[in-house]
């Protein structure tokens, strides 16, 4: 497999990420009073940066992502404090932003390895009809999970403003995508691996709200969330493995 440096992937993802990183920081920055939405939708603009150099570039991207989350880094260092938004005001301190920006360059990794996985993760025809469990796919599908209900909560928010009924919106749709994506491209039959990815993004994404929306969650909305995430991300499971089985019909 070929590991040569793409210099294409990265002056693209540096493009890329910089946008998007300025973007979601702007977006949800303006909505929040405190920092932590506002650093962990910044946060997301890294792993999309990650994921979209191993989308683009061929073979193992180990030094793109390097240099690409660096450049990103120092890019935003300079760009997003002068910006003056209200959800970064409480961040006063350079060494702060260091750390924030030190914790994107690692996410930046964790994003090119989640496009690692659905770039050379196509389905083996043989093991096509087995039975199979991976652990990467269940991490694989709570990272990809937790980006896209991020992605979409921020849209959400930047459209209706903040409103903690609206996470339900993206909480689901971005579970159920995620099921499709691990069923769809995973190998063998791999419901349970979509499943439990949808328990622990749903895990996450209820502490993400607990913390930067809401006071307290009721027992009873927690347990809901978790069963009814689970149960949704199972039929998105279900719904990428009949496309799996429809392109191998095709092709055969």
């Amino acid at each position: 497999m070929n590991s040569g440096f793409s210099l294409k992937a990265l002056i693209i993802s540096i493009v890329v990420g910089t946008i998007i990183i300025i973007f979601f920081s702007w977006a949800s920055g303006n909505q929040f009073d405190t920092s932590l939405f506002p650093v962990l939708a910044m946060l997301t603009g890294f792993i999309i940066t990650g994921f979209t150099i191993a989308i683009i570039s061929k073979g193992i991207t180990i030094i793109e992502p390097a240099l690409g989350s660096i450049i990103v880094a120092g890019i935003t260092y300079f760009i997003l404090p002068s910006l003056q938004i209200k959800g970064f005001t409480e961040i006063t301190q350079d060494s702060d932003w260091i750390i924030i920006l030190m914790n994107g360059v690692v996410l930046t990794f964790l994003g090119a390895w989640l496009g690692e996985m659905f770039q050379h993760g196509e389905i083996v025809k043989e093991e096509s009809s087995s039975i199979s469990f991976n652990w990467g796919w269940v991490f694989a599908g709570t990272v990809f999970g937790i980006l896209i209900c991020m992605i979409i909560s921020i849209i959400v928010n930047l459209i209706f403003g903040i409103e903690p009924l609206y996470f339900i919106i993206p909480f689901f749709a971005g579970l159920f995508f995620t099921g499709i994506m691990v069923g769809l491209k995973s190998p063998g039959i791999t419901i349970m691996e979509a499943g439990l990815a949808g328990f622990l993004t749903i895990t996450i994404l209820t502490s993400i709200v607990r913390l930067t929306l809401v006071t307290e969650i009721e027992y009873e909305y927690i347990f809901g969330g978790l069963i009814l995430g689970y149960i949704v991300s199972m039929l998105g499971g279900f719904a990428g493995e009949k496309i799996q089985s429809g392109k191998e019909k095709k092709t055969n």
